[in-house]
């Protein structure tokens, strides 16, 4: 009986002890947390200064705990905003775009293994965008386009969605220049019409009221003018 008593006020002890040392490790997480907290509120407030990453930029103290601590697989020892970043790059990824229109080669004859249309070695019959020919070249051995430059790569995320990606600013020149010649001719044509009116009229002092007159017709000269510009364009 004394050793079952004795066994019992070991096992007594064994759990005081362990629920005071419980205690204390909890009252020591709980002081942790505190000064943690207060660490925080100050680096928010301004007078600690912020945190610093692996590479010793400033962390915002503003950002949530769960974006800046790195997930326990990355292994890292303290707070880092690198595993919100791209960290695994390809180098193969590239931001360039086809070279339009870039030719390789001009046959002067059909070669055999060519487009049987065009008579182009970069693409088959099958697959061929000219027009289709009654005479082809693989008989003809006539008009052989020329061999287009065949490009492969890889485009990165943001090279696939980029909608401006390749667009030459200086394809749009022809647009600006058709625009200002229209302008010119139609100046050009206001111009000439006044001219005609005045040495119709053969009167210099009634230069306003012609001024007027064009005004109020300005409309119809301007349609004039259009036609004009319009019936060159499909000449040229």
């Amino acid at each position: 009986m004394g050793d079952i008593h004795q066994d019992s006020l070991r096992i007594e002890v064994g759990t005081r002890l362990m629920f005071i040392g419980s205690q204390e490790n909890q009252n020591f997480i709980m002081e942790d947390h505190r000064k943690q907290m207060e660490l925080e509120e100050a680096r928010k407030a301004g007078p600690a200064p912020a945190e610093v990453d692996e590479d010793g930029k400033e962390i915002n103290p503003n950002i949530p705990q769960y974006m800046s601590s790195a997930p326990w697989y990355l292994n890292a020892e303290r707070p880092s905003l690198k595993h919100q970043r791209k960290w695994k790059s390809d180098p193969n990824y590239t931001k360039s775009w086809y070279d339009r229109r870039a030719k390789i080669y001009q046959a002067d004859k059909y070669r055999k293994g060519a487009c049987e249309n065009c008579g182009a070695m970069t693409h088959t019959t099958k697959t061929c965008m000219e027009r289709l020919l009654k005479l082809r070249a693989k008989w003809t051995s006539k008009n052989i386009a020329p061999d287009k430059k065949i490009e492969t790569f890889e485009l990165d995320y943001d090279g696939k969605r980029d909608r401006w990606n390749g667009y030459d600013a200086a394809s749009y020149a022809h647009v600006i220049e058709r625009y200002e010649a229209r302008d010119e001719a139609k100046k050009k044509f206001l111009k000439d019409h006044q001219l005609k009116k005045l040495e119709e009229k053969g009167n210099t002092q009634n230069v306003e009221e012609v001024v007027s007159d064009d005004e109020d017709n300005e409309e119809t000269l301007v349609l004039e003018a259009l036609s004009q510009i319009k019936t060159l364009t499909l000449l040229h």
